[in-house]
């Protein structure tokens, strides 16, 4: 059972349903046309020549006997069928019937359409690698395909036709070319309208569902497309323009000696262009060409009016939800039907407050554990109690001598002064793409790793340090408060992230030796009287070259509280001149 339906399910890729729909398009269209052919063709003079003597034939109660080939007088079309080519298989001469190069043009389609699919025939058939964006195009591109083959097979068949009827006439004049051109437009009209709707509806059910579920299921598709107006505009001239004009071609045809009549008259034989009969004819010709007239001008204003009642209003709609995606959500639309547009444009709107609700959020939650860090989370969707082990440079920065200013300062000024401290000597860590992870009083404790983006995160740190340098001097520079100083300590090695707490409440931090260290390290500038200490660690993953006009002034090993052996800290000053 799993063979024949791995079989059966081969079989169902080959996408023969798309072959027999657009046969059957084809083959209704051409039994359309056929049959407005053969009408349009009908000689009325030889059928009125064939009735009379049909009618004499009765009067005098003799046999009637049809004149000698009728069929093909009346029928001039059929005769223009029946014309013959030889052809040469195998050797021997074998005369077929049809038109004039027709022979085997119809197998181009259907080996034009396998050529258009064959990509995606390799991506189900063939175990190497395929390019998906070229499979992509070709089935977002395929009913446009299918449709602009409809109107070449009409061209085609609009040519064959004039080359059958030269072939076996000779001349063509304007009314045999306007014949064939009114058959070309009607198949064209029939058959692509069919072809867009019915395998349209087959490509996106069997073709496109398929593979999408598999490649990009919920992404944009990029290609050409027939919007609603385009859509609507056509079935209106398919299913409704061309079946009007045919309804007042087909009595104008058949009455088409009358007007030849009354046009090589000019005028002069009045009393016949007046008379009962031709006015029975000419009056309904004229009440319906004047109907025809108004339902064509009001389908035609329909198909603007559709335009600016369906498709303004879902263009607009979608250019808004572009603006949403590329981040703006000040694009609220106005809901002024309850259709089905009107619950949309609801819905739409609820979507986007629900949006500016989530990145408030964000931001909200951004102030308090780092953007990075929210990110994070939310694009993860866990709560990781349990953390993760991570490579960073931890960074620790502290005011000296905070305690005897925080004595002096009231509490407002105090936090007036942290705030804009803070604002100064954090715009270095963020540029240099860090996460502080907590304020501690003065202090900031700010993770450089290359799981916020960071892969140099030595040379990050570095460069935030020296940064947070000429900051405090911009800062100081200002004299709105007491200069103050600061000792920054940077040190690199392992640690464990992760989410810390329960889970009603948690607090992302890191923890670890690392940690450790480099707040102590903080903690010997003032002891080697400089702003910025590196751990031995941080120095060996730096690129120094990438430092012009820096000194790394090498310290005398320090023994670090809870450590068994000294650790060899560096000084970080500008170059001696």
């Amino acid at each position: 059972m799993k063979k024949l339906s791995a079989i059966w399910k081969k079989f169902h890729q080959l996408h023969l349903g798309l072959y027999l729909i657009f046969s059957l398009s084809v083959a209704l269209g051409s039994v359309t046309s056929v049959f407005f052919e053969v009408y349009s063709f009908i000689d009325f003079s030889a059928v009125k020549t064939e009735w009379s003597h049909f009618t004499e034939s009765q009067a005098n109660g003799s046999k009637y006997s049809p004149s000698e080939g009728v069929g093909e007088k009346i029928f001039r079309l059929l005769k223009v069928r029946k014309h013959t080519s030889t052809h040469y298989v195998n050797g021997k001469a074998v005369e077929r019937e049809g038109y004039p190069g027709r022979e085997g043009t119809g197998d181009l389609y259907f080996l034009f359409l396998l050529f258009w699919l064959w990509p995606l025939y390799r991506y189900y058939f063939s175990k190497k690698p395929q390019d998906l964006a070229r499979i992509e195009s070709r089935i977002i591109n395929l009913p446009a395909v299918i449709f602009i083959l409809g109107w070449v097979i009409a061209l085609q068949r609009y040519l064959e036709n004039v080359l059958a009827y030269s072939a076996r006439y000779g001349h063509v004049s304007w009314r045999e070319q306007a014949i064939f051109g009114v058959t070309a437009l009607l198949f064209g009209a029939f058959v692509s309208y069919l072809n867009l709707e019915l395998t349209g509806l087959y490509i996106r059910r069997r073709i496109a569902r398929p593979f999408f579920a598999d490649n990009n299921p919920y992404g944009l598709k990029r290609g050409f497309a027939f919007n609603l107006s385009m859509r609507y505009a056509l079935m209106m001239f398919s299913l409704a323009m061309v079946p009007l004009l045919l309804a007042i071609y087909v009595p104008v045809f058949s009455n088409f000696d009358l007007f030849t009549k009354l046009a090589a008259s000019h005028g002069n034989n009045l009393e016949w262009a007046l008379s009962y009969e031709n006015v029975r004819v000419f009056l309904p010709l004229m009440v319906i060409s004047i109907l025809v007239a108004l339902i064509l001008f009001f389908q035609a204003v329909s198909i603007v009016l559709y335009r600016y009642n369906v498709q303004a209003p879902a263009s607009a709609l979608v250019k808004r939800m572009k603006a949403v995606a590329s981040g703006d959500f000040s694009c609220k639309t106005s809901v002024l039907y309850a259709d089905e547009f009107g619950q949309l444009k609801g819905h739409f709107n609820m979507m986007l407050d629900g949006l500016v609700e989530r990145d408030h959020i964000k931001d909200t939650f951004g102030r308090y554990v780092s953007l990075e860090i929210a990110e994070k989370i939310m694009k993860s969707g866990k709560v990781n109690l349990a953390g993760e082990e991570i490579q960073a440079t931890v960074l620790f920065s502290d005011i000296r001598g905070f305690t005897p200013l925080s004595e002096k300062l009231p509490p407002v000024d105090l936090i007036k002064f942290l705030n804009e401290y803070f604002t100064y000597i954090t715009r270095p860590i963020a540029d240099n793409k860090g996460v502080i992870n907590k304020f501690i009083g003065d202090a900031v404790m700010a993770i450089f790793s290359p799981v916020f983006g960071v892969e140099d995160h030595q040379a990050a740190a570095l460069r935030a340090a020296l940064g947070m340098r000429d900051a405090l001097k911009e800062f100081n520079a200002q004299k709105r408060h007491p200069e103050v100083f600061f000792g920054v300590g940077v040190h690199s090695g392992g640690l464990v992230a992760g989410n810390v707490g329960t889970e009603a409440r948690l607090e992302y931090t890191v923890l670890g030796d690392t940690v450790n260290v480099a707040s102590r390290i903080e903690s010997q500038t003032k002891i080697a009287a400089t702003q910025i200490l590196l751990s031995e660690a941080t120095v060996r993953g730096l690129e120094r070259g990438k430092f012009p006009g820096f000194s790394f002034i090498e310290c005398a090993p320090v023994l670090m509280k809870g450590k068994s052996k000294p650790m060899v800290l560096y000084k970080v000053e500008p170059a001696a001149a």
